[in-house]
This record gives C-alpha cells, structure tokens and sequence, in this order.
C-alpha cells in the first residue's frame, strides 16, 4: 500500500497547478475513505517534511519542485 506521501506526491503531479493543502486533505480524505481523515494541518507538516521534493509559494499553495 502506498504511503500517505506518496498519494501527497501524486496529488500534486496530477495538479494542473499549485494547490492548498486543504485541496490535498479532501481529496486525500476522499480517496482513503472514513479511515482518512486528515487535516490541512498534517498535510501541511507531511509537505515541511518532503521539502526536498515540493515547494511551498507565496500565497500557501504547495507544487511539485520538478514543476517549477
């Protein structure tokens, strides 16, 4: 089974452009089901911890670095 950062990963790839991490707990809530039930708040703490790979903008959304 693919981790939590994995999905956060693939979510931004999908991304047609930076999103919130609010965009990224529901959708992630939604795919992993009443088992899920993350907040923007851990997301924001998963992205701080993958920040090798993601990149946080001015206004708080978050990208995929390879993206910029």
């Amino acid at each position: 089974m693919p981790s939590h950062e994995h999905h956060i990963l693939r979510i931004l790839g999908e991304a047609s452009e930076a999103i919130f991490p609010s965009e990224i707990a529901e959708q992630l809530n939604r795919e992993l089901g009443p088992g899920g039930a993350y907040t923007s708040l851990e997301i924001v703490a998963r992205l701080h911890q993958m920040s090798d790979q993601v990149a946080q903008l001015a206004d708080g959304r978050w990208m995929l670095k390879r993206l910029l």
